[in-house]
């Protein structure tokens, strides 16, 4: 198991997974990178569970919208901004993520499997999750676990 980060908005994940997430197989669903304010990373997570459907895809449960929120891009001791986004496109599927505290606020680590990968720093940051399976609009879910 992996230890909840101390941010705020942490126990609400762990509320409804019953632990803190790993995020394998998440998907980034957007960034919103505001040079004002900071920034919005938007993730589906989900509990995968060993049953199949009928369709031979692994049942999942526990689907949310789970978002970061990261304020302010604090400098480093040669006053740089160090955040990093590589590759993000059409489907962006995490190996995992981590939230660090730094000395100059926190990093969110997103290492990836297919897609975005990256580093973000903010001054401070909290997570908020809301129930719910994405889709693209149309209804229709695309992320399927094939066995």
């Amino acid at each position: 198991m992996v230890e909840a980060p101390d941010i705020n908005g942490a126990e609400q994940v762990v509320a409804w997974f019953g632990y803190w997430p790993t995020f394998h197989d998440a998907e980034v669903l957007s960034i919103n990178m505001d040079r004002r304010s900071g920034c919005r990373v938007e993730i589906h997570a989900f509990r995968k569970t060993n049953s199949v459907d009928d369709r031979g895809c692994y049942v999942c449960e526990k689907n949310a919208v789970i978002t970061f929120v990261l304020e302010g891009f604090p400098l480093d001791l040669s006053g740089i901004v160090n955040s990093r986004i590589e590759f993000f496109n059409y489907q962006n599927v995490l190996n995992g993520l981590a939230v660090n505290k730094t000395s100059i606020g926190y990093e969110l680590i997103m290492h990836c499997i297919f897609g975005v990968d990256g580093v973000l720093l903010g001054s401070n940051i909290t997570v908020e999750l809301t129930p719910s399976t994405p889709d693209d609009g149309d209804g229709v879910l695309r992320k399927e676990y094939l066995l």
